[in-house]
């Protein structure tokens, strides 16, 4: 039950923010706006201010703004959508997905002072008998870039990593005492066993053929599952090898931590679309509605710390809902956007009639796109 409620909360509060961008900047550029609603299907509460009627809807999934004239040409009303600027509806079309990351730094604010200390790209040790040990990396080198990618801060180093491949070279740059020195190395092989016990969970880590070991307890950050103990899993990954140093978070830098977070998800996003694009991470590896809300269920029950995993869940939907928005797909707001793109570049519109096929051909198949996902959502459930 809390589990469905949290996910409700959770959709209606991005959804709703998500309108209120629109909303918000429409109302600062002069445009009509007719409604404002909270919510789907029939209102259960109705009030009319000026010239808007804001309203509160009984399906609490999602909501929406409609302005006036918003898919008419022949509208005569000057401030109808249709009737407005270019830049002024490109403005307002980019507003909720902007509004959706906003939300995401926001909630950062506060998860990040949270998770103190933070890592940061300095190195503090070399791992011992990795690569880059032997061709000459320092502690307290700096890695300012990774095959030519710039880093700016730790999570970056997490990014750019994932991909390393077994005997696959690659370069890191980093800054020592102002100088820039580039060091080629193969990454290296980390095979990590990880042991859930009655008291704690053993991991070890293989670099090399060397192991060592880590038992941590269990605690509010870490609870028991009962249902896995004795059981073990071993992964396999290719590093770079280092542990970083650390620094505290305090109210001069948690923006820029903040700040830092937010775009590296927005990284994160953009690089996951590119991957399903090209065909290195299948549509089925993809989560749906169903596969949000079996997340929800885990951050929901996963001990005393159990908000600080829900904020983060959301922090990394609200971005996600705001960058899927803005990419150039027919009905969402960045197939809108493409549209007042070409208007601009024709200095003529195309006809509301042809774009408005163009949507619904395109909301078929974003509903057929969920609907395939959920069925893998399902599945994966009922394998577990």
């Amino acid at each position: 039950m809390i589990t469905a409620i949290v996910s409700v909360v959770m959709f209606l509060v991005m959804v709703s923010l998500h309108e209120f961008g629109h909303f918000i900047v429409a109302k600062m550029l002069n445009f009509k706006v007719d409604e404002f609603s909270v919510g789907m299907g029939p209102a259960i509460f109705k009030k009319k201010k000026g010239e808007t009627q804001y309203s509160i809807r009984i399906l609490p999934l999602g909501g929406y703004c409609k302005f006036e004239g918003e898919d008419e040409a022949d509208n005569t009303d000057p401030r109808a959508f249709s009737n407005q600027k270019a830049w002024k509806r490109l403005l307002v079309l980019l507003a909720g997905g902007v509004f959706n990351i906003i939300l995401g730094f926001v909630l950062f604010l506060v998860i990040v002072p949270s998770t103190s200390p933070a890592r940061t790209n300095v190195i503090d040790t070399v791992v011992p008998h990795s690569y880059i040990e032997q061709v000459g990396v320092q502690p307290n080198d700096k890695i300012i870039k990774i095959n030519g990618k710039k880093i700016n801060f730790y999570n970056d180093i997490s990014l750019y990593t994932q991909n390393f491949k077994k005997d696959e070279q690659a370069t890191v740059t980093v800054s020592r005492n102002g100088e820039k020195i580039d060091y080629s190395f193969m990454p290296t092989e980390q095979i990590v066993k990880t042991t859930y016990g009655e008291n704690g969970v053993q991991v070890d880590s293989t670099i090399n053929g060397y192991t060592t070991g880590q038992f941590v307890e269990y605690s509010d950050k870490m609870p028991k599952d009962d249902s896995i103990v004795g059981q073990s899993e071993t992964s396999t990954r290719y590093i770079i090898g280092f542990t970083p140093k650390t620094k505290d978070i305090t109210i001069f830098n948690v923006w820029g931590e903040a700040l830092n977070e937010t775009k590296f998800v927005v990284k994160l996003v953009y690089q996951s679309f590119w991957q399903m694009i090209t065909g290195k991470v299948g549509v089925d590896q993809m989560s749906g509605p169903v596969g949000i809300v079996s997340e929800v269920n885990n951050a929901v029950n996963s001990g005393s710390y159990s908000w600080l995993y829900v904020l983060n869940l959301v922090a990394l939907l609200t971005i996600n809902l705001g960058i899927f928005n803005l990419l150039p797909i027919p009905a969402l707001d960045g197939g809108r956007i493409l549209f007042v793109l070409i208007e601009m570049i024709r200095r003529k519109a195309i006809p509301p009639e042809k774009e408005g096929i163009v949507h619904a051909v395109g909301m078929l198949l974003l509903l057929a796109f969920i609907v395939f996902v959920s069925f893998h959502d399902i599945m994966r459930l009922f394998n577990k």
